[in-house]
């Protein structure tokens, strides 16, 4: 799919950009297409599939912010010590569970979630020019699929958000309210159920790289478990039981290999946004977001800002034997002849030219990811059964770890309490473990014990590090300032 995208992205830009331009850029249905201008661009079915590339390329946006209010929120990351108090004052404030309303990476992460929301409209609106049906309902499964996981994102992120289903005006979008979390689960599970029927079951060539049924059936079996009411963990147990058995992915022997560039789309990657370097408009910035200040280019080129630092207490959670540690992060590097003893995330560290252009994709649905939440809805319907085990087991082997007994995780909760700390490591800065803290209802115990045991908050020479027990109203971000100033009557999250 790099492939392809780098052909088509000059055209998108040129076109998609020329008609994305018009609209009013802080209305809620960020930059939608009007119907004139849509009317002129999309009239036939390459139309529409260069729409969906665009689509996809929406992501890079979302996930230029999504590690700020995911993984630096939770106990995995904090923001460098060695920043001063003043220095990147929005990232700071989202570590400490001291952001408001106008923090501008929150009010980025939802504008760059509701483009995504906005694209896959325009698709979905102008579908009917593609005359094939089998190619319009993969179109529709892809557009689909993308509007839930943007969905999936808004609501775990902000609960009840406004669903807005067809391009509209900036004036409508004024007139929309928030819907329920009820109501915006149900509207992003018929997204991913109508995906799962319609998209195919694999992609290559061209294709590659694009959605399919299966990655549609994992992030359905991650929203029903999520949602968690009714039989929803029943209905997770049988998709996700699907994809364990049925899809044709598998994880892979090594770890390392999952992330090895030169091994990108494998058989245990799902779903990813990918990326590419060279210098043309793909490149990831993340090994330089990540990286350490002042490294020079000896860890990656043009050194690095350390915006997302992995905690002590993460690199302590490691066992010496654990082969993730060496891929995920480092303690050290060596500059020049001297080793400087700082932690930083090197999972998606590469050899690229220029400065925020690494070529990593970002893993957003591993097949181990599928694994392990089939093995927590097993566990949650009263604890772990051998096929439970044995799936936390398999994974935790593959990291080159000694077996848990069925005396070490037997019971409900001691099972629960291993497969959080798997997830912990196996999807270590993948933006996973702030959601998985809420999902389990884990959030507000691990992260106040974070705060009141990790260093950086706890250092009597600066007490402006120091961060407050969290409580439940702070489980959720708060709407962008701009939205409640556009429509008042909009209600903000409680707290903000």
């Amino acid at each position: 799919m790099k492939k392809y995208i780098r052909i088509a992205i000059s055209f998108i830009l040129l076109v998609v950009t020329a008609v994305l331009g018009t609209s009013c850029e802080k209305q809620l249905n960020l930059e939608p297409i009007s119907d004139i201008s849509a009317g002129v661009f999309y009239n036939n079915a390459n139309d529409i599939d260069l729409a969906v590339v665009s689509t996809y390329n929406s992501l890079y946006g979302v996930m230029n912010k999504e590690f700020v209010v995911t993984e630096l929120r939770s106990d995995n990351t904090y923001m460098s010590p060695q920043n001063s108090e003043t220095s990147n004052v929005p990232y700071r404030a989202a570590d400490r569970f001291v952001l408001n309303s106008q923090n501008i990476y929150v009010q980025e992460y939802w504008r760059a979630l509701y483009r995504t929301v906005s694209l896959s409209n325009n698709v979905i609106a102008h579908i009917d020019v593609v005359e094939n049906e089998e190619l319009a309902g993969q179109y529709l499964g892809e557009a689909r699929f993308l509007r839930a996981h943007a969905y999936f994102n808004l609501v775990r992120s902000f609960g009840g958000v406004f669903i807005i289903d067809e391009p509209i005006t900036g004036q409508e979008a004024k007139k929309r309210d928030r819907s329920t979390v009820e109501d915006v689960y149900k509207f992003l599970i018929a997204d991913l159920e109508y995906a799962a029927e319609n998209l195919p079951d694999v992609s290559s060539g061209a294709q590659l790289g694009r959605v399919t049924k299966w990655a549609a059936k994992a992030l359905l079996g991650k929203a029903l478990l999520t949602r968690n009411t009714g039989s929803d963990n029943d209905d997770a147990i049988t998709v996700l039981t699907e994809v364990v058995n049925l899809s044709g992915f598998s994880m892979l022997p090594s770890y390392a290999d999952v992330f090895s560039i030169s091994n990108e789309h494998n058989s245990e990657i799902l779903f990813a946004v990918r990326y590419q370097s060279g210098g043309v408009g793909l490149g990831a910035p993340f090994a330089n977001y990540f990286s350490p200040i002042q490294s020079d280019n000896f860890v990656v080129t043009g050194s690095g800002d350390e915006l997302n630092v992995p905690t002590t207490s993460m690199s302590a959670a490691y066992e010496a034997a654990d082969q993730r540690k060496a891929v995920s992060m480092a303690d050290s590097f060596l500059l020049g002849s001297k080793y400087v003893q700082t932690r930083f995330i090197s999972k998606y560290n590469s050899t690229f030219s220029n400065v925020d252009d690494a070529g990593n994709d970002w893993p957003i649905i591993r097949f181990t990811d599928v694994m392990l939440l089939l093995a927590e809805a097993i566990n949650n319907q009263g604890g772990p059964t051998p096929q439970a085990i044995d799936l936390l087991n398999d994974v935790r082997q593959r990291a080159g770890l000694t077996a848990y007994t069925t005396a070490e995780v037997g019971s409900y909760f001691d099972f629960k309490l291993a497969l959080e700390l798997e997830r912990k490591l196996e999807f270590a800065f993948e933006n996973q473990r702030w959601f998985d803290l809420v999902r389990t209802e884990r959030a507000i115990t691990v992260m106040n014990t974070h705060f009141s045991t990790e260093d950086q908050y706890n250092d009597p020479t600066r007490p402006q590090f120091y961060t407050s027990p969290i409580s439940s109203w702070q489980l959720l971000l708060p709407i962008p300032q701009y939205e409640i100033d556009l429509n008042p009557s909009i209600a903000q999250n409680i707290g903000y």
